[in-house]
C-alpha cells in the first residue's frame, strides 16, 4: 500500500500590522531624532507594541532601521513617480522632477534625506546599514538617466549624474534653506545645466 502524504501547501506571511506599526513609527521618531537618538524604550512607549513584539519582528534595531529606509524609500520613489507623471504637460521629467521634489520636503522631508542621514550615521558603524542607504541614494542616477535616455539626450548616464547630484544635493540643503527653496535652485542648476547640452 503506498503511503498517503499530505499536500504541502506553501504558507504566506500574513501581514503583521503590528510590524506596521512600528516601522511607521519609527520612521517618524528616526526622522526627528536621528537613529542614534531614538533609542528602544521610545519605539516601544511610541508604538505601543510590546518589547518582545519588537524583537520578534526586528531582532536588532538596525534589522528595523533597514525595513524603515525600505518603507522611505518606497514612499518616496513612488510620490516622485506619480508626481512627475501628473506633470508630463510641464516639460521633461528631468526638470519636472524638482517640483516635485519640493512639494515632497515641504510635506515628508523637512529634515532632509533620511537615507542620506543613515549614511552619515552609520559610516564607520554598521556597513549594512551605511550599504544599503548608499545604494538606495544611487537610484537617483539611475533615474535621471533613464529619463534623458528616453527623451534622446546624449550621454544620459553621465548628465544623469549631474542631475542627481542636484537633486540629492537639494535634500542635503533642505534642513539649510526649505525644501522648496532647496528644490527650485536645484531645478534652476538643471535647467542652466541642461542649457549647455
Amino acid at each position: 500500500m503506498p503511503a498517503r502524504t499530505a499536500a504541502l501547501k506553501p504558507r504566506t506571511a500574513r501581514p503583521s500590522p503590528k510590524k506596521d506599526v512600528l516601522v511607521e513609527v519609527a520612521e517618524g521618531l528616526f526622522d526627528r531624532y536621528g537613529f542614534h537618538g531614538t533609542g528602544i524604550d521610545r519605539l516601544v512607549q511610541d508604538s505601543g507594541v510590546a518589547r518582545m513584539t519588537l524583537y520578534k519582528h526586528f531582532p536588532t534595531k538596525n534589522a528595523l532601521v533597514r525595513a524603515v529606509l525600505e518603507r522611505r524609500d518606497e514612499r518616496f520613489w513612488a510620490y516622485i513617480n506619480d508626481g512627475v507623471a501628473a506633470r508630463e504637460q510641464d516639460g521633461p521629467a528631468w526638470l519636472t522632477v524638482f517640483d516635485v521634489l519640493g512639494n515632497w520636503l515641504e510635506a515628508e522631508g523637512s529634515q532632509g534625506s533620511l537615507l542620506l542621514r543613515a549614511l552619515a550615521e552609520f559610516s564607520g558603524h554598521d556597513v549594512t546599514v551605511a550599504g544599503d542607504a548608499a545604494f538606495r541614494c544611487r537610484a537617483s542616477g539611475a533615474w535621471f538617466e533613464g529619463r534623458l535616455e528616453a527623451a534622446g539626450i546624449d550621454r544620459p548616464a553621465e548628465r544623469g549624474w549631474d542631475l542627481a547630484l542636484l537633486f540629492e544635493g537639494a535634500m542635503a540643503m533642505t534642513p539649510v534653506v526649505g525644501g522648496q527653496a532647496a528644490a527650485g535652485q536645484a531645478r534652476h542648476a538643471a535647467a542652466a545645466l541642461a542649457a549647455s547640452w
